[in-house]
């Protein structure tokens, strides 16, 4: 795919868009249907960060679309929750396509490419980031999606507004709680007491959206004839599935509490 990527027509995803784009700048794949927004503050906590990765690799493993910022914080720990389990995945930039930011992020963005999914701008290439287009990106991350989770968010900040938007938008917004004298839950909180719809889990998630989307894609835990204990190396090496199909059924395993995958390697609970 050109660094420049291509320019493509979103306008039938973006419908609840009122000021949509005509056209986008895209590189990857696109978008086959709605997603999942999972959105939050670029200056989390430790504690958001491990919740973002795991509601991202929950839902990337489910076989639904992850939908991000790729900014700091947040953004990025739920794409790298998308990309560990080799889900597809897509960012909408606040700068041209091929102006990559935060610059550190460009890894991810290409894993994010390799594994089936993309990045979207409706900026044309060599577009810097500026703060104004980011709350303004935040309406295609709304468009993009069933429903938006926040994870973390101070009372300010653009992960409201991406909740604001999709409201307006008619989508479903759900919220991560936090202690209520943290200050980047009390957005979260805030939203919660206001009617958002509470995540308490991966798995909880993971119920709500087959409620609001439908089932998923992806069913089952795919550990039947697994050993006790096995690396990750030895699975994949003795299978002819795709590694992206038997990561996601190992995740899904995980969170069915049928067993745990830690430092390449997956143990089985038996029963």
């Amino acid at each position: 795919m050109n660094e420049l990527g291509q320019v493509v027509n979103l306008e039938g995803l973006l419908r609840s868009v009122p000021d949509r784009p005509g056209a986008m700048w895209a590189r990857g794949t696109l978008p086959s249907g709605p997603g999942v927004a999972i959105v939050g503050t670029r200056r989390c906590t430790a504690y958001g960060r491990a919740v973002a990765t795991a509601l991202g690799r929950a839902v990337a493993a489910s076989g639904r679309l992850v939908v991000s910022g790729l900014a700091r914080g947040i953004d990025a720990a739920a794409h790298r929750g998308t990309v560990e389990v080799a889900g597809i995945g897509y960012a909408v930039l606040g700068s041209g396509i091929d102006v990559l930011y935060p610059p550190e992020n460009r890894e991810l963005a290409d894993r994010l490419i390799c594994a089936g999914g993309g990045l979207l701008s409706e900026y044309p290439p060599g577009t810097p980031p500026a703060a104004f287009r980011f709350p303004a990106r935040n309406r295609i991350i709304a468009g993009l999606s069933a429903a938006v989770v926040v994870v973390e968010a101070p009372v300010a900040g653009g992960a409201l507004i991406t909740a604001r938007l999709a409201l307006e938008q008619g989508k479903e917004v759900l919220a991560v709680p936090g202690d209520i004298d943290r200050p980047t839950s009390m957005g979260c909180n805030l939203l919660i007491r206001d009617g958002a719809h509470p995540v308490l889990s991966p798995s909880d998630l993971l119920e709500t959206l087959e409620f609001l989307m439908g089932p998923a894609p992806r069913g089952g835990s795919g550990t039947a004839g697994l050993p006790e204990t096995a690396t990750l190396d030895d699975i994949l090496a003795g299978s002819e599935r795709p590694p992206g199909e038997i990561l996601a059924d190992l995740a899904r395993a995980e969170l069915a509490g049928k067993g745990t995958l830690e430092r390449g390697q997956f143990s089985r609970r038996p029963g």
